[in-house]
């Protein structure tokens, strides 16, 4: 079996003509729709604010900026969607699902996209099996479910609590995905396990310069559950893969993709493009 991953694209079609021909199925880490430096200094001069990131650029502005967003991101799925494979994704913090930060739009717009294709099948939340394996999917994640770092968290111990019931919520809904697989599992996940490789910031002008901003529930669920394979991006520094446990973990990058040949549940070749 051959798979191709390809990483956060971000609105851009992934050049995977040939590649895509060979695979037996495409993995997409999310993060499909376009974005722009507008939006993101939007978004960074809000966090100080008591404004949404939209009513600080304006909204009509927003819906045109997210309207663009959204048709970049029609179109690299139906660039994958031309291959005729089976396509899994979950979706990234940039492809407006509906969650309440994007509450101005009113609707899950990405599914609204994933819908018009065929052979594109969303699998945040949700479980997929075929002849072989399961796959399982964990969309949006940007960091840590509970903060890992002191100047991250709530002075407030009451919103500490939400944060820690929300983890504790979404890693049992994951948890009862893993108890129905019949099959080994593929874990897609959007953000890469914490504290390894593959979620390090390295970024000298960063102030998070040398942190791990991986996801706590994929680190946990991989070294409980053990998956086949653990597929994200997200976290565009580490390109690369890691070992955890019997898992190969990997990181798909951006505007990257990485060919992989599984065989009777065992890793052969991993070729990073």
């Amino acid at each position: 079996m051959k798979i191709l991953v390809v990483g956060d694209c971000h609105g851009k079609k992934p050049e995977i003509e040939g590649l895509a021909e060979e695979a037996s199925v495409i993995l997409v880490t999310g993060d499909v729709c376009g974005d722009s430096d507008t939006m993101r200094n939007a978004m960074f001069d809000s966090i100080d604010s008591q404004k949404k990131w939209y009513d600080v650029l304006g909204r009509e502005t927003a819906r045109e900026a997210v309207e663009k967003s959204l048709e970049e991101g029609r179109q690299v799925l139906e660039y994958l969607n031309s291959f005729d494979k089976p396509v899994f994704l979950v979706p990234g913090n940039w492809d407006w699902i509906g969650d309440e930060a994007w509450d101005f739009l009113g609707e899950n717009h990405f599914q609204k996209l994933v819908d018009e294709f065929n052979n594109i099948h969303n699998i945040n939340g949700e479980i997929f099996q075929d002849s072989e394996y399961s796959y399982i999917g964990y969309g949006p994640c940007p960091g840590p479910e509970i903060p890992q770092y002191e100047d991250d968290r709530p002075e407030d111990e009451q919103e500490m609590k939400e944060i820690r019931k929300e983890y504790t919520e979404q890693k049992e809904r994951l948890e009862k995905l893993f108890q129905a697989s019949e099959k080994p599992v593929i874990f897609l996940s959007h953000n890469v396990p914490h504290n390894t490789s593959l979620d390090r910031i390295e970024n000298p002008d960063s102030p998070a310069d040398g942190r791990h901003y991986g996801s706590i529930i994929v680190r946990e669920l991989i070294e409980e559950k053990n998956p086949v394979l653990s597929i994200a991006g997200h976290m565009h520094e580490g390109y690369g893969k890691e070992k955890i446990g019997g898992t190969v973990a990997v990181n798909a990058g951006l505007n990257r993709h990485v060919v992989i040949d599984l065989e009777n549940e065992k890793v052969g070749n991993l070729d990073f493009c």
